[in-house]
């Protein structure tokens, strides 16, 4: 890029919303730049929009493996017309996101079966920490870079008390609950990757929430034994979280911890914003064991009255109409008052 940023927009849809979440912490965090995830309905449809006059400096960051994701194409055509500066994360380098960007990271994907994704989600990841790397400061991007290796040394030998403790959820959570998945701050990207992986394998209701909000919302939820999986970072949420687990556990919901420590020389910063890489192991686990048990196909197979129009895999998800000028916003934007004089 040019020129360093001053703001950057991340977005995209299903498991790269989830990756987006979790690397606007990590931009805010590593390169002190103001930043925010958003799914990319809300930022194609409303965000970039509203930046009409404000586009300088803002820097709108899509994500998609696949390259053809109708919303997220639709984000970065808008953007780069109201003069955004645009970027692609994506895993082809032909794909219309790629062409549509004036940047592009381009990861490599392996040849696995169809089912829901996981290695393209940690591309995602990833791409975003290299490129939220790049853009720190020399002294903050080479400690990342050594943590990096480190983690890649780390993981592998955690790996197996992580997918232990999703095989035992298995055994321990109550028959056909829905699962409530926690996280704050870049956890909560990975509680809904936790929860939408869970829906796509095993077709079991499951959902994320802030673990603040839990306390004011779930908390009050019957059954009393609902299943419930905190995923800590070990950051700043941590005296909440603390709570929050006591509270659980006094009202008899059936309480799972995964927390990911790191390496004890990081500093919190640098622990906290590499956190996703580490906490998709247990919840993915815990879909792949229940997918195995009860024999499920991921998706439902398309199956019980579900189709692939309006649906998912290669369908009007991706083919739906775009929307190709900024004009096609004009009566939502206050200052065009002769479209709406007499309808106030």
């Amino acid at each position: 890029m040019e020129r360093r940023p001053s703001t950057v927009l991340l977005c995209g849809c299903g498991d790269s919303h989830h990756a987006a979440d979790s690397l606007a912490h990590t931009f805010r965090s590593w390169a002190q730049l103001a930043s925010m995830g958003s799914p990319a309905m809300e930022a194609a449809r409303y965000l970039v929009p509203e930046l009409k006059h404000r586009a300088e400096g803002v820097l709108l960051v899509g994500i998609s493996v696949s390259g053809e994701t109708a919303r997220t194409l639709e984000a970065l055509e808008l953007g780069r017309q109201l003069g955004l500066g645009t970027l692609a994360i994506t895993c082809q380098e032909s794909g219309s996101l790629s062409t549509a960007a004036d940047h592009r990271l381009i990861g490599e994907l392996p040849d696995y079966p169809d089912g829901p994704g996981l290695i393209s989600y940690l591309v995602s990841l990833l791409a975003g920490c290299a490129l939220a790397s790049q853009l720190a400061s020399n002294d903050l991007a080479q400690l990342v870079d050594r943590a990096v290796g480190e983690l890649g040394r780390q993981l592998p030998v955690e790996m197996d008390q992580y997918w232990q403790l999703g095989v035992r959820a298995a055994d321990e959570l109550g028959d056909g609950l829905p699962v409530t998945y926690l996280g704050s701050g870049p956890a909560y990207g990975s509680a809904m990757f936790a929860a939408a992986k869970l829906i796509e394998a095993a077709g079991r209701p499951a959902w994320a929430q802030d673990v603040e909000e839990w306390a004011h919302l779930e908390y009050f939820a019957e059954p009393a034994g609902l299943p419930t999986w905190l995923l800590s970072s070990s950051g700043r949420a941590d005296g909440r979280e603390t709570e929050v687990i006591r509270a659980a556990e006094s009202i008899g919901r059936q309480m799972i911890v995964s927390r990911w420590n790191g390496v004890p020389a990081w500093p919190a910063w640098l622990r906290e914003g590499l956190s996703p890489l580490a906490l998709w192991m247990g919840p993915v686990a815990l879909a792949d064991e229940l997918t195995s048990r009860s024999g499920e196909r991921p998706f439902r197979g398309f199956g019980g009255g579900r189709a692939r129009e309006e649906g998912g895999g290669p369908s009007r998800i991706r083919s739906s109409r775009r929307l190709a000028t900024l004009k096609e916003f004009a009566e939502f934007q206050p200052e065009n008052q002769s479209l709406i004089e007499g309808k106030i």
